[in-house]
Protein backbone atom coordinates (compact mmCIF):
# COMPACT_ATOMS: atom_id res chain seq x y z
CA UNK A 1 0.00 0.00 0.00
CA UNK A 2 1.68 3.54 -0.86
CA UNK A 3 1.61 6.12 1.60
CA UNK A 4 -1.03 8.20 0.24
CA UNK A 5 -3.21 5.53 0.66
CA UNK A 6 -2.92 4.85 3.94
CA UNK A 7 -6.12 5.78 5.91
CA UNK A 8 -8.16 5.15 9.22
CA UNK A 9 -11.90 3.64 9.37
CA UNK A 10 -12.95 6.67 9.11
CA UNK A 11 -10.97 7.44 6.07
CA UNK A 12 -9.06 9.96 7.80
CA UNK A 13 -4.98 10.08 6.55
CA UNK A 14 -2.73 7.96 8.60
CA UNK A 15 1.00 8.98 9.51
CA UNK A 16 3.41 7.18 7.05
CA UNK A 17 5.97 5.38 8.88
CA UNK A 18 9.47 5.80 7.22
CA UNK A 19 11.23 2.87 6.33
CA UNK A 20 14.92 4.46 6.04
CA UNK A 21 18.15 5.61 7.81
CA UNK A 22 17.43 8.43 8.13
CA UNK A 23 16.99 8.82 11.71
CA UNK A 24 14.95 6.51 14.28
CA UNK A 25 13.49 3.96 12.52
CA UNK A 26 9.83 2.78 14.79
CA UNK A 27 9.54 -0.19 12.38
CA UNK A 28 13.07 -0.91 12.58
CA UNK A 29 12.30 -4.75 13.73
CA UNK A 30 10.93 -5.20 10.39
CA UNK A 31 13.89 -4.91 8.28
CA UNK A 32 16.21 -6.85 10.94
CA UNK A 33 17.52 -4.16 12.84
CA UNK A 34 16.01 -5.19 16.01
CA UNK A 35 18.66 -8.05 16.33
CA UNK A 36 21.63 -5.93 16.51
CA UNK A 37 23.45 -4.68 19.53
CA UNK A 38 22.27 -1.24 20.82
CA UNK A 39 24.61 0.84 20.06
CA UNK A 40 25.23 -0.60 16.37
CA UNK A 41 21.16 0.07 15.79
CA UNK A 42 21.88 3.42 17.59
CA UNK A 43 25.08 4.31 14.63
CA UNK A 44 22.73 2.90 11.72
CA UNK A 45 19.89 5.70 13.02
CA UNK A 46 22.87 8.32 12.60
CA UNK A 47 23.37 10.13 9.77
CA UNK A 48 24.16 13.48 7.99
CA UNK A 49 22.11 15.69 6.05
CA UNK A 50 22.10 16.47 2.32
CA UNK A 51 21.60 19.46 0.38
CA UNK A 52 17.57 19.44 -0.19
CA UNK A 53 16.48 21.27 -3.63
CA UNK A 54 12.81 23.11 -4.32
CA UNK A 55 10.54 20.96 -5.76
CA UNK A 56 7.99 21.06 -8.34
CA UNK A 57 5.51 23.05 -6.27
CA UNK A 58 8.17 25.59 -5.19
CA UNK A 59 9.05 26.16 -8.28
CA UNK A 60 5.66 27.25 -9.35
CA UNK A 61 5.87 30.27 -6.18
CA UNK A 62 6.70 34.00 -6.40
CA UNK A 63 8.85 35.59 -3.73
CA UNK A 64 7.71 38.29 -1.26
CA UNK A 65 4.60 38.80 0.43
CA UNK A 66 3.04 38.90 3.90
CA UNK A 67 1.39 35.59 5.68
CA UNK A 68 -1.02 36.77 8.33
CA UNK A 69 -1.71 32.81 10.38
CA UNK A 70 -4.81 33.12 12.63
CA UNK A 71 -3.14 31.82 16.11
CA UNK A 72 -5.38 31.00 18.78
CA UNK A 73 -3.70 33.72 21.14
CA UNK A 74 -0.26 35.40 22.47
CA UNK A 75 1.10 36.34 25.52
CA UNK A 76 3.92 37.70 24.07
CA UNK A 77 6.44 35.29 25.68
CA UNK A 78 8.04 33.38 23.10
CA UNK A 79 10.64 31.07 25.34
CA UNK A 80 11.25 27.13 24.46
CA UNK A 81 11.25 27.03 28.27
CA UNK A 82 7.34 28.43 29.22
CA UNK A 83 4.42 26.90 27.17
CA UNK A 84 2.19 29.82 27.43
CA UNK A 85 -0.50 29.25 23.98
CA UNK A 86 0.20 27.47 21.08
CA UNK A 87 0.38 30.76 19.20
CA UNK A 88 3.40 31.81 21.39
CA UNK A 89 4.96 28.33 20.67
CA UNK A 90 4.09 28.05 16.97
CA UNK A 91 5.84 31.52 17.02
CA UNK A 92 9.48 29.58 18.69
CA UNK A 93 9.22 27.29 16.41
CA UNK A 94 9.76 29.69 13.52
CA UNK A 95 12.39 32.26 15.04
CA UNK A 96 14.36 28.95 16.29
CA UNK A 97 15.06 25.14 15.25
CA UNK A 98 17.25 22.56 17.31
CA UNK A 99 19.68 19.89 16.45
CA UNK A 100 17.10 17.74 15.29
CA UNK A 101 13.60 18.29 13.45
CA UNK A 102 10.74 16.28 12.25
CA UNK A 103 8.82 17.07 8.87
CA UNK A 104 5.68 15.22 10.17
CA UNK A 105 5.09 13.34 6.69
CA UNK A 106 7.05 10.63 8.39
CA UNK A 107 8.35 9.86 11.64
CA UNK A 108 11.87 10.18 10.65
CA UNK A 109 13.74 12.99 12.63
CA UNK A 110 16.77 14.34 10.34
CA UNK A 111 19.41 16.63 10.95
CA UNK A 112 19.16 20.49 11.48
CA UNK A 113 21.48 22.51 13.79
CA UNK A 114 23.19 19.43 13.90
CA UNK A 115 25.13 18.19 11.07
CA UNK A 116 25.62 14.44 12.58
CA UNK A 117 25.39 12.41 15.09
CA UNK A 118 26.93 9.28 17.19
CA UNK A 119 26.16 7.15 19.98
CA UNK A 120 27.83 5.21 21.82
CA UNK A 121 27.40 1.19 21.86
CA UNK A 122 25.86 1.77 25.57
CA UNK A 123 23.08 3.98 23.70
CA UNK A 124 23.59 6.59 26.64
CA UNK A 125 26.31 9.12 25.29
CA UNK A 126 25.20 10.57 21.92
CA UNK A 127 27.83 13.09 20.12
CA UNK A 128 26.35 16.32 17.67
CA UNK A 129 28.77 17.77 15.23
CA UNK A 130 26.95 21.03 14.69
CA UNK A 131 26.61 22.16 11.20
CA UNK A 132 29.06 25.36 10.33
CA UNK A 133 28.40 28.45 8.92
CA UNK A 134 25.24 28.75 11.00
CA UNK A 135 24.51 32.34 12.92
CA UNK A 136 21.92 33.90 14.99
CA UNK A 137 19.65 36.45 14.16
CA UNK A 138 21.66 38.92 16.11
CA UNK A 139 24.62 37.75 14.25
CA UNK A 140 26.58 35.77 16.77
CA UNK A 141 28.38 32.33 15.28
CA UNK A 142 26.58 28.87 16.06
CA UNK A 143 28.70 26.90 18.43
CA UNK A 144 28.90 24.25 20.93
CA UNK A 145 27.93 26.63 23.66
CA UNK A 146 25.23 28.31 22.29
CA UNK A 147 23.51 24.47 22.79
CA UNK A 148 25.09 23.79 26.54
CA UNK A 149 23.59 27.20 27.66
CA UNK A 150 19.94 26.49 26.33
CA UNK A 151 20.15 23.30 27.44
CA UNK A 152 21.17 23.87 30.89
CA UNK A 153 18.59 27.00 31.65
CA UNK A 154 16.38 23.97 31.84
CA UNK A 155 18.17 21.82 33.17
CA UNK A 156 19.45 23.06 36.09
CA UNK A 157 17.95 24.72 38.79
CA UNK A 158 18.91 28.25 39.67
CA UNK A 159 19.79 29.08 36.09
CA UNK A 160 18.89 32.78 35.87
CA UNK A 161 18.30 33.21 32.49
CA UNK A 162 15.06 30.82 32.88
CA UNK A 163 11.96 33.10 34.05
CA UNK A 164 10.25 32.27 37.20
CA UNK A 165 6.95 30.73 35.87
CA UNK A 166 8.78 28.21 33.83
CA UNK A 167 7.17 24.60 33.85
CA UNK A 168 11.03 23.21 32.45
CA UNK A 169 9.46 21.43 29.31
CA UNK A 170 12.75 20.21 28.11
CA UNK A 171 13.34 17.97 31.65
CA UNK A 172 9.76 16.36 30.52
CA UNK A 173 10.38 15.90 26.47
CA UNK A 174 13.47 14.09 27.27
CA UNK A 175 12.24 12.00 30.33
CA UNK A 176 14.62 13.76 32.34
CA UNK A 177 17.39 11.49 31.23
CA UNK A 178 19.55 13.93 30.66
CA UNK A 179 22.77 13.93 33.12
CA UNK A 180 24.89 16.09 31.55
CA UNK A 181 25.90 18.36 28.26
CA UNK A 182 28.58 19.78 27.30
CA UNK A 183 30.71 21.24 24.67
CA UNK A 184 33.40 19.18 23.64
CA UNK A 185 34.93 21.90 20.87
CA UNK A 186 32.91 24.33 19.31
CA UNK A 187 31.75 22.18 16.75
CA UNK A 188 30.94 19.25 18.98
CA UNK A 189 28.19 19.30 21.43
CA UNK A 190 27.80 16.08 23.55
CA UNK A 191 24.60 15.13 25.83
CA UNK A 192 24.82 12.20 28.58
CA UNK A 193 21.81 10.15 29.76
CA UNK A 194 21.13 8.06 32.60
CA UNK A 195 19.42 5.32 30.25
CA UNK A 196 19.28 4.27 26.48
CA UNK A 197 16.39 5.84 24.41
CA UNK A 198 16.10 5.20 21.05
CA UNK A 199 13.77 7.84 20.43
CA UNK A 200 16.04 10.33 21.44
CA UNK A 201 16.72 11.81 18.10
CA UNK A 202 13.05 12.20 18.28
CA UNK A 203 12.72 14.24 21.41
CA UNK A 204 15.30 16.26 20.26
CA UNK A 205 12.34 17.58 17.39
CA UNK A 206 10.81 19.12 20.18
CA UNK A 207 9.81 22.95 20.95
CA UNK A 208 11.14 22.91 24.76
CA UNK A 209 14.82 21.49 23.01
CA UNK A 210 14.99 24.73 20.45
CA UNK A 211 18.91 26.43 20.66
CA UNK A 212 19.06 30.23 22.01
CA UNK A 213 21.58 32.53 21.42
CA UNK A 214 23.55 32.48 23.81
CA UNK A 215 24.53 36.02 23.18
CA UNK A 216 21.03 36.82 23.60
CA UNK A 217 20.48 34.74 27.01
CA UNK A 218 23.28 36.81 27.99
CA UNK A 219 22.10 40.04 27.23
CA UNK A 220 18.04 39.67 28.14
CA UNK A 221 18.12 37.35 30.43
CA UNK A 222 14.96 35.92 32.07
CA UNK A 223 12.96 37.90 29.67
CA UNK A 224 14.10 36.37 26.66
CA UNK A 225 10.47 35.54 25.52
CA UNK A 226 9.82 39.41 24.88
CA UNK A 227 13.14 39.24 22.85
CA UNK A 228 13.78 35.82 21.56
CA UNK A 229 17.05 34.87 19.06
CA UNK A 230 17.41 32.12 17.23
CA UNK A 231 19.14 30.85 14.20
CA UNK A 232 15.58 29.58 12.35
CA UNK A 233 13.71 30.59 8.67
CA UNK A 234 11.84 33.77 10.88
CA UNK A 235 13.63 36.37 13.04
CA UNK A 236 11.36 38.51 16.00
CA UNK A 237 9.93 41.66 14.88
CA UNK A 238 7.30 42.31 17.41
CA UNK A 239 5.67 40.05 20.03
CA UNK A 240 2.42 42.22 21.23
CA UNK A 241 0.11 40.46 24.14
CA UNK A 242 -3.53 39.41 23.03
CA UNK A 243 -2.78 41.04 19.53
CA UNK A 244 -0.13 39.45 17.21
CA UNK A 245 3.21 38.48 17.10
CA UNK A 246 4.84 39.52 13.72
CA UNK A 247 8.48 37.73 12.08
CA UNK A 248 10.19 38.65 8.81
CA UNK A 249 12.21 36.17 6.59
CA UNK A 250 15.80 35.74 7.45
CA UNK A 251 18.11 36.20 5.28
CA UNK A 252 21.02 33.99 6.46
CA UNK A 253 19.16 30.77 7.33
CA UNK A 254 21.00 28.15 6.99
CA UNK A 255 17.92 26.15 4.95
CA UNK A 256 17.63 28.93 2.52
CA UNK A 257 15.64 31.94 2.62
CA UNK A 258 11.95 31.65 3.23
CA UNK A 259 10.02 33.17 -0.12
CA UNK A 260 7.73 34.75 2.27
CA UNK A 261 9.12 38.65 3.66
CA UNK A 262 7.07 38.88 6.44
CA UNK A 263 4.92 36.41 8.61
CA UNK A 264 1.99 37.62 11.15
CA UNK A 265 0.60 35.40 14.03
CA UNK A 266 -2.53 37.38 14.54
CA UNK A 267 -4.61 36.42 17.57
CA UNK A 268 -8.71 35.91 16.66
CA UNK A 269 -10.20 33.98 19.04
CA UNK A 270 -13.78 34.33 17.31
CA UNK A 271 -14.22 31.58 15.40
CA UNK A 272 -17.06 34.00 13.36
CA UNK A 273 -14.37 36.04 12.73
CA UNK A 274 -11.82 33.39 11.43
CA UNK A 275 -14.25 32.27 9.17
CA UNK A 276 -15.18 35.54 7.75
CA UNK A 277 -11.28 36.80 7.68
CA UNK A 278 -10.30 33.38 5.64
CA UNK A 279 -12.96 33.75 3.48
CA UNK A 280 -12.30 37.37 2.35
CA UNK A 281 -8.86 36.84 1.95
CA UNK A 282 -7.47 39.15 5.24
CA UNK A 283 -6.41 35.72 7.00
CA UNK A 284 -4.11 33.54 5.02
CA UNK A 285 -4.26 30.57 6.88
CA UNK A 286 -5.05 29.11 10.05
CA UNK A 287 -4.57 25.45 11.91
CA UNK A 288 -7.73 27.09 14.76
CA UNK A 289 -10.22 26.83 12.25
CA UNK A 290 -13.82 25.84 14.25
CA UNK A 291 -14.85 22.74 13.27
CA UNK A 292 -18.31 24.21 12.47
CA UNK A 293 -16.64 25.92 9.69
CA UNK A 294 -14.76 23.47 8.02
CA UNK A 295 -17.64 22.41 5.29
CA UNK A 296 -18.23 26.24 4.51
CA UNK A 297 -14.76 26.68 3.89
CA UNK A 298 -14.48 23.84 1.64
CA UNK A 299 -17.05 24.87 -0.57
CA UNK A 300 -15.16 28.45 -0.89
CA UNK A 301 -12.81 27.88 -4.29
CA UNK A 302 -10.40 30.60 -2.63
CA UNK A 303 -9.83 28.87 0.22
CA UNK A 304 -8.53 25.03 0.40
CA UNK A 305 -9.49 23.04 3.49
CA UNK A 306 -6.98 20.64 4.44
CA UNK A 307 -7.13 16.21 4.59
CA UNK A 308 -5.02 15.81 7.84
CA UNK A 309 -4.95 13.23 10.55
CA UNK A 310 -6.52 12.86 13.98
CA UNK A 311 -3.53 13.69 16.27
CA UNK A 312 -5.18 15.87 18.63
CA UNK A 313 -5.83 14.12 21.91
CA UNK A 314 -8.47 15.59 23.93
CA UNK A 315 -9.13 14.81 27.65
CA UNK A 316 -9.70 15.63 31.16
CA UNK A 317 -6.70 15.85 33.77
CA UNK A 318 -8.12 14.81 37.40
CA UNK A 319 -6.38 16.51 40.21
CA UNK A 320 -5.52 13.35 42.17
CA UNK A 321 -4.54 15.88 45.51
CA UNK A 322 -7.76 17.58 45.53
CA UNK A 323 -9.83 15.81 48.13
CA UNK A 324 -12.95 15.80 45.97
CA UNK A 325 -10.99 13.75 43.51
CA UNK A 326 -8.69 11.71 45.71
CA UNK A 327 -10.82 8.56 45.94
CA UNK A 328 -9.95 6.81 42.60
CA UNK A 329 -13.88 5.99 41.96
CA UNK A 330 -14.61 9.15 41.54
CA UNK A 331 -12.02 9.15 39.09
CA UNK A 332 -13.25 6.14 37.34
CA UNK A 333 -17.01 7.37 37.82
CA UNK A 334 -16.05 10.83 35.98
CA UNK A 335 -14.09 8.87 32.78
CA UNK A 336 -17.05 6.53 33.28
CA UNK A 337 -20.11 9.19 31.98
CA UNK A 338 -18.30 11.23 29.31
CA UNK A 339 -20.55 11.10 26.20
CA UNK A 340 -17.71 10.68 23.47
CA UNK A 341 -20.05 10.58 20.82
CA UNK A 342 -22.20 13.01 21.05
CA UNK A 343 -19.01 15.26 22.18
CA UNK A 344 -17.46 14.18 18.89
CA UNK A 345 -20.24 14.51 17.11
CA UNK A 346 -21.58 18.38 18.69
CA UNK A 347 -18.28 19.82 19.64
CA UNK A 348 -16.09 18.82 16.73
CA UNK A 349 -18.87 18.20 14.23
CA UNK A 350 -17.82 14.77 12.97
CA UNK A 351 -14.03 15.61 12.98
CA UNK A 352 -13.29 13.51 15.84
CA UNK A 353 -13.66 9.76 16.91
CA UNK A 354 -13.54 7.78 20.51
CA UNK A 355 -10.15 7.18 21.31
CA UNK A 356 -10.28 3.10 20.92
CA UNK A 357 -6.36 2.72 21.86
CA UNK A 358 -7.00 4.90 24.79
CA UNK A 359 -4.37 7.81 24.54
CA UNK A 360 -2.79 6.92 21.48
CA UNK A 361 -4.83 7.40 17.76
CA UNK A 362 -5.14 5.26 15.15
CA UNK A 363 -2.03 5.00 12.84
CA UNK A 364 0.51 5.61 15.78
CA UNK A 365 2.62 2.78 16.61
CA UNK A 366 0.93 1.11 20.03
CA UNK A 367 -2.29 1.92 18.89
CA UNK A 368 -4.53 -1.25 20.42
CA UNK A 369 -8.02 -1.37 20.35
CA UNK A 370 -8.10 -3.98 22.95
CA UNK A 371 -8.00 -0.89 25.43
CA UNK A 372 -11.01 0.42 24.35
CA UNK A 373 -13.00 -0.45 27.45
CA UNK A 374 -11.01 2.00 28.51
CA UNK A 375 -13.06 4.61 27.21
CA UNK A 376 -16.54 2.79 27.55
CA UNK A 377 -19.32 4.76 28.74
CA UNK A 378 -21.31 3.31 31.52
CA UNK A 379 -23.51 5.54 33.00
CA UNK A 380 -24.97 2.90 35.52
CA UNK A 381 -21.78 1.84 36.55
CA UNK A 382 -20.45 5.32 37.31
CA UNK A 383 -23.69 6.41 39.46
CA UNK A 384 -22.94 3.16 41.57
CA UNK A 385 -19.34 4.23 42.05
CA UNK A 386 -19.99 7.79 42.89
CA UNK A 387 -22.36 6.01 45.38
CA UNK A 388 -19.85 3.82 46.96
CA UNK A 389 -17.44 6.41 47.24
CA UNK A 390 -19.82 8.71 49.50
CA UNK A 391 -19.51 11.21 46.70
CA UNK A 392 -23.38 11.71 45.90
CA UNK A 393 -23.89 15.70 45.38
CA UNK A 394 -20.07 16.53 45.78
CA UNK A 395 -19.36 19.78 44.11
CA UNK A 396 -16.62 19.92 41.59
CA UNK A 397 -15.21 22.24 38.95
CA UNK A 398 -14.70 21.98 35.29
CA UNK A 399 -12.67 24.09 33.77
CA UNK A 400 -11.76 24.72 30.27
CA UNK A 401 -10.92 26.64 27.16
CA UNK A 402 -13.38 30.01 25.88
CA UNK A 403 -12.71 29.36 22.21
CA UNK A 404 -13.27 27.12 19.41
CA UNK A 405 -14.73 23.43 20.99
CA UNK A 406 -14.08 24.14 24.61
CA UNK A 407 -17.10 25.20 25.83
CA UNK A 408 -19.35 23.36 23.81
CA UNK A 409 -17.60 20.00 25.09
CA UNK A 410 -17.91 21.92 28.52
CA UNK A 411 -21.26 22.04 28.39
CA UNK A 412 -21.65 18.52 27.51
CA UNK A 413 -19.32 17.56 30.01
CA UNK A 414 -21.25 19.30 32.78
CA UNK A 415 -24.66 17.37 32.24
CA UNK A 416 -22.35 14.22 32.24
CA UNK A 417 -21.33 14.84 35.43
CA UNK A 418 -24.91 15.97 36.50
CA UNK A 419 -26.07 12.78 35.89
CA UNK A 420 -23.94 10.63 37.81
CA UNK A 421 -24.80 12.58 41.06
CA UNK A 422 -22.04 15.06 40.84
CA UNK A 423 -22.53 19.29 41.26
CA UNK A 424 -20.28 20.63 38.70
CA UNK A 425 -19.44 24.30 37.85
CA UNK A 426 -17.56 25.31 34.82
CA UNK A 427 -15.23 28.29 34.50
CA UNK A 428 -13.44 29.39 31.15
CA UNK A 429 -10.54 30.81 30.53
CA UNK A 430 -8.80 32.67 27.25
CA UNK A 431 -5.79 30.45 26.66
CA UNK A 432 -3.38 32.39 27.80
CA UNK A 433 -4.36 32.58 31.35
CA UNK A 434 -5.78 28.48 30.54
CA UNK A 435 -2.25 27.13 30.51
CA UNK A 436 -1.01 28.48 33.60
CA UNK A 437 -4.25 26.51 35.69
CA UNK A 438 -4.07 23.44 34.10
CA UNK A 439 -0.42 22.91 35.20
CA UNK A 440 -0.93 24.09 38.62
CA UNK A 441 -2.52 21.63 41.66
CA UNK A 442 -3.77 24.38 43.00
CA UNK A 443 -5.52 25.80 39.78
CA UNK A 444 -8.05 23.03 39.18
CA UNK A 445 -9.70 20.06 40.38
CA UNK A 446 -10.87 19.04 37.38
CA UNK A 447 -9.31 20.29 33.57
CA UNK A 448 -10.50 19.90 29.83
CA UNK A 449 -6.97 19.70 27.79
CA UNK A 450 -5.21 18.79 24.92
CA UNK A 451 -2.08 17.58 23.12
CA UNK A 452 -0.81 17.73 19.68
CA UNK A 453 1.47 15.48 18.68
CA UNK A 454 4.32 17.33 19.24
CA UNK A 455 6.50 14.65 17.76
CA UNK A 456 5.07 11.95 16.08
CA UNK A 457 6.04 9.14 18.35
CA UNK A 458 3.92 7.16 20.91
CA UNK A 459 6.20 7.87 23.42
CA UNK A 460 5.31 11.69 23.06
CA UNK A 461 2.14 11.18 24.25
CA UNK A 462 2.18 7.91 26.25
CA UNK A 463 5.22 9.14 28.04
CA UNK A 464 4.54 12.47 28.75
CA UNK A 465 1.36 12.38 29.48
CA UNK A 466 1.94 9.16 32.29
CA UNK A 467 5.94 8.87 33.29
CA UNK A 468 6.24 10.54 37.18
CA UNK A 469 9.12 12.80 35.33
CA UNK A 470 7.13 14.90 33.38
CA UNK A 471 4.32 17.99 33.81
CA UNK A 472 1.42 16.32 33.50
CA UNK A 473 1.82 13.77 36.39
CA UNK A 474 3.51 16.14 38.39
CA UNK A 475 1.66 19.69 37.52
CA UNK A 476 -1.75 18.28 35.69
CA UNK A 477 -2.97 15.38 37.91
CA UNK A 478 -0.40 14.81 40.60
CA UNK A 479 -0.35 11.17 40.13
CA UNK A 480 3.25 11.28 40.69
CA UNK A 481 2.90 12.10 44.46
CA UNK A 482 1.14 8.66 44.70
CA UNK A 483 1.95 5.04 45.95
CA UNK A 484 5.90 5.14 45.49
CA UNK A 485 5.98 1.31 44.36
CA UNK A 486 3.20 1.86 41.78
CA UNK A 487 4.73 5.25 40.39
CA UNK A 488 7.90 3.13 39.71
CA UNK A 489 6.42 0.19 38.29
CA UNK A 490 4.70 2.22 35.52
CA UNK A 491 7.66 4.13 35.09
CA UNK A 492 9.81 0.87 34.29
CA UNK A 493 6.69 0.08 31.83
CA UNK A 494 7.21 3.12 29.77
CA UNK A 495 10.88 3.04 29.91
CA UNK A 496 10.38 -0.68 28.17
CA UNK A 497 9.05 1.71 25.35
CA UNK A 498 11.84 3.44 24.73
CA UNK A 499 14.19 0.91 24.66
CA UNK A 500 13.23 -1.18 21.87
CA UNK A 501 12.80 -0.63 18.15
CA UNK A 502 10.48 -3.20 17.48
CA UNK A 503 7.13 -1.96 17.02
CA UNK A 504 5.34 -5.06 18.48
CA UNK A 505 7.32 -5.21 21.39
CA UNK A 506 6.40 -1.24 21.64
CA UNK A 507 2.90 -2.01 21.45
CA UNK A 508 3.22 -4.36 24.26
CA UNK A 509 5.29 -1.94 26.58
CA UNK A 510 2.93 1.06 26.11
CA UNK A 511 -0.53 -1.47 26.01
CA UNK A 512 0.70 -2.90 29.17
CA UNK A 513 1.77 0.85 30.97
CA UNK A 514 -1.83 2.24 29.90
CA UNK A 515 -3.85 -0.72 31.41
CA UNK A 516 -1.80 -0.04 34.76
CA UNK A 517 -2.41 3.24 34.57
CA UNK A 518 -6.23 3.10 33.92
CA UNK A 519 -6.60 0.21 37.10
CA UNK A 520 -4.51 2.33 39.39
CA UNK A 521 -4.59 5.85 38.84
CA UNK A 522 -7.48 6.82 36.22
CA UNK A 523 -5.97 10.74 36.46
CA UNK A 524 -6.86 10.90 32.79
CA UNK A 525 -9.87 10.44 31.07
CA UNK A 526 -9.56 10.37 27.22
CA UNK A 527 -12.45 12.35 25.30
CA UNK A 528 -11.34 12.03 22.01
CA UNK A 529 -9.35 12.09 19.40
CA UNK A 530 -9.74 14.38 17.09
CA UNK A 531 -8.56 16.69 14.13
CA UNK A 532 -7.48 20.07 13.82
CA UNK A 533 -8.64 22.13 10.84
CA UNK A 534 -5.99 23.32 8.77
CA UNK A 535 -6.90 25.86 5.97
CA UNK A 536 -5.24 28.56 3.99
CA UNK A 537 -5.19 30.29 0.60
CA UNK A 538 -5.75 28.66 -2.04
CA UNK A 539 -2.90 30.78 -3.78
CA UNK A 540 -0.73 29.89 -0.58
CA UNK A 541 1.31 26.77 -1.29
CA UNK A 542 4.08 24.87 0.83
CA UNK A 543 2.32 25.74 4.50
CA UNK A 544 3.20 21.73 5.53
CA UNK A 545 -0.48 21.39 6.56
CA UNK A 546 0.63 17.53 8.17
CA UNK A 547 2.76 20.10 10.76
CA UNK A 548 0.38 22.27 11.47
CA UNK A 549 -2.10 19.52 12.27
CA UNK A 550 0.19 18.88 15.26
CA UNK A 551 0.10 22.71 16.03
CA UNK A 552 4.23 22.77 14.70
CA UNK A 553 4.76 25.30 12.59
CA UNK A 554 7.39 24.92 8.92
CA UNK A 555 6.93 27.91 7.15
CA UNK A 556 9.94 28.07 5.30
CA UNK A 557 9.07 27.31 2.13
CA UNK A 558 5.50 28.99 1.86
CA UNK A 559 4.74 31.03 -1.15
CA UNK A 560 2.42 32.26 -3.18
CA UNK A 561 1.43 31.45 -6.67
CA UNK A 562 3.02 33.31 -9.31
Amino acid sequence: MSEKSMRDEDGRPILPVALSRRGFLVRAGVVGLATMPLGAFLTACSQSTGESGANGEMAKLRKGGTVTFAIDGTNGVLDPAVYTTLGDWMAVDCVCRGLTTIDFKTTTPAMAMAESSQISDDGKTLTFTLRQGVTFHDGSVFTAQDCVRSFNRQLLDQDPSRPSNSTRPLRGSTNRSITEVRAVDERTFRISLNQPDLTFLSRLTDISTRIISAAALDKYGANIGQNLVGAGPFKLVSAVPQQSVTLEAYDGYFGGRPLIDRLVLQQVTDPSSLNAGLQSGQITASSFVAHSSAKSLAANPKVKVYDTPRRLAVFLLMNTTDPALSDIRVRQAVNLCVDRAQIAQNAFFGYANAPKGYILPVGHVGYDESLADLTATDVAKAKQLITEAGASGRAVELIAQNNNWYPKAAQILEENLKVIGLVPTVRLFDPGTFSGKVFDLKGHQIALWERNGYVPDPEDLVNNMLSSAGSYANRGTGHATLDPDKVKQLDAMLVRGLQTADPEQRKAAYTEAQRFFADNFMAISMVVHAQNIVAGSAELGEINPEALSSQRMQMEKAGFAE
